[in-house]
């Protein structure tokens, strides 16, 4: 089984993405994190990078 990591938003309490850490590196998803949730992160809400089975 591939390991993925969620993008999780602790002020909204949602999974925002999982990404498959077969296919995406660390650098990549940290890039596509700040590209697509800016708001959240603008709005200054916490994001977590967590790892899941």
């Amino acid at each position: 089984m591939v390991p993925f990591k969620e993008i999780y938003c602790s002020d909204c309490k949602l999974v925002l993405a999982r990404y498959s850490t077969k296919y995406f590196t660390d650098s990549d998803i940290h890039e596509l994190t700040r590209l697509h949730h800016s708001s959240h992160i603008k709005n200054g809400h916490v994001m977590e990078t967590r790892v899941t089975e």
